[in-house]
């Protein structure tokens, strides 16, 4: 960072101090005062409501970051490192002159345009499951047989999006639901290169191999150059990391308001590490501490609608479908999608597929044609015998592995409701109700 933002961020955290001791104070957490300033801020964010129905959940997130900063997160060199680079990119936001930068990024492109319109440009989408190169059998067949599992549920319909966010290992891009930024075909794998040349817009493909994994893509889209626009915020990101840009000063006014942000700022990135961390996170419950959950609260999770445990299963004829009848008919359903992809020593995908789980009316043509006696399907050409194998589901979830998500969820509320308690009792709350009422006086509402 250039040394005049730095000296610049210097100051900047000076005036935050002096920002905090202003104001009239609405509550106090363990008497650190909050003023109203800072509360009229989160409250403009949240419309439809009152302040009294906002302050609730405001408490909860003050004393979340205040526990944060007690137990030293903001010392850790990640969250400093982070801190510091959304600090400058919200600054950049003040001092950076817009209109010098725009006609610098369009000088680069216009010096690199030759290059840029060489070679045919695509959008694509991916779900990708990475492999080490020293990747064990099993390691791979699992691999393998959650990327089956995946393809099938897009061959029903399922949305390629939803699925690239919770299945795929590309933390880049994963949450735009696996859609990649456009770039030249070149600069693909070779794998990945032969398989888009098989595919038409909007196809995804099968289950193919590369060095790095297993991936299924999507074509969204393709053409023989990329624009200016297109290429912008690369472009604006080239000429901040090299420092090309050009500096205004800041008035009264603007230091005010950046000093707010940067305290929001501040303060949402410690409630985000804490949340990480936090005693209700995925990996500090166990199994036997879902089920106890579910049992004490089953009746949350009865259904309106039928429900079936079990599988699809396609495969090439009746005498195939026995044999894997008979392989799965006293193993538990969780085990079944593990031992039909183990069948012909871990390549039975082409000649076998699964989806197990537990399925609502409606949700599988499979199902609802061959359970529940609705709908219809036309048969898979390359798997044309298709049959399900499991139980209906008349008086609700038999198991918390039936509605696991839901539990999870809940499960993880109520932990959170028994820390925020804890918390309020480590921490004195004190409002100031006289200052509070006078919130919707100030433009909130």
């Amino acid at each position: 960072m250039p040394r005049r933002i730095a000296g610049i961020l210097s100051l900047l955290l000076v005036f935050v101090l002096e920002m905090r001791a202003q104001g009239e104070v609405v509550l106090s957490i363990d008497g650190e005062p909050v003023r109203r300033s800072e509360f009229e801020s989160y409250f403009r964010k949240s419309p439809h409501r009152t302040p009294d129905s906002f302050l609730p959940s405001f408490i909860n997130y003050k004393l979340k970051v205040r526990y944060a900063h007690d137990t030293g997160i903001d010392t850790l060199a990640a969250f400093r490192r982070q801190m510091e680079w959304c600090r400058g990119k919200l600054l950049k936001t003040y001092l950076v002159d817009a209109g010098r930068e725009e006609q610098d990024a369009r000088r680069l492109y216009l010096q690199g345009e030759r290059r840029l319109q060489a070679s045919e440009w695509i959008k694509i989408a991916h779900i990708s499951r990475y492999l080490p190169q020293n990747a064990s059998r099993r390691e791979e067949q699992e691999a393998r047989r959650q990327m089956d599992s995946v393809y099938a549920a897009l061959r029903e319909g399922a949305d390629f999006a939803a699925l690239a966010c919770r299945y795929s290992d590309d933390e880049s891009c994963k949450d735009a639901g696996g859609v990649l930024p456009w770039m030249p075909v070149n600069k693909n794998m070779q794998e990945w290169i032969d398989k888009l040349a098989s595919l038409e817009k909007n196809q995804i493909s099968t289950p193919f191999y590369s060095p790095m994994g297993i991936h299924i893509v999507k074509w969204i889209d393709r053409k023989p150059g990329i624009s200016f626009e297109e290429k912008r915020e690369k472009l604006l990101d080239y000429l901040e990391k090299n420092g090309n840009h050009t500096c205004g000063e800041l008035s009264e006014e603007q230091k005010e308001r950046l000093a707010a942000q940067l305290r929001e700022l501040h303060d949402g990135l410690l409630a985000a590490y804490l949340s990480q961390k936090h005693p209700s996170d995925d990996e500090s419950w166990s199994e036997n501490d879902l089920e106890r959950f579910f049992k004490q609260h089953k009746s949350d999770y009865v259904w309106e609608l039928p429900h079936y445990r079990g599988a699809v299963i396609h495969c090439k004829d009746k005498k195939r479908a026995s044999a894997i009848k008979k392989l799965l008919k006293k193993k538990p359903v969780s085990q079944w999608e593990e031992i039909i992809h183990e069948l012909d020593g871990g390549t039975a995908s082409s000649q076998v597929r699964i989806e197990a789980g537990v399925f609502q009316i409606g949700t599988n043509r499979y199902i609802d044609k061959l359970v529940f006696k609705c709908g219809g399907f036309q048969p898979d050409p390359d798997l044309p015998y298709t049959f399900v194998m499991g139980k209906k589901l008349k008086k609700g979830p038999e198991s918390y592995e039936d509605v696991r998500e839901a539990v999870v969820k809940d499960y993880l509320a109520v932990c959170e409701d028994a820390w925020l308690k804890d918390l309020k009792r480590k921490y004195k709350v004190e409002i100031n109700q006289e200052v509070l009422k006078t919130v919707n006086n100030n433009g909130s509402n």
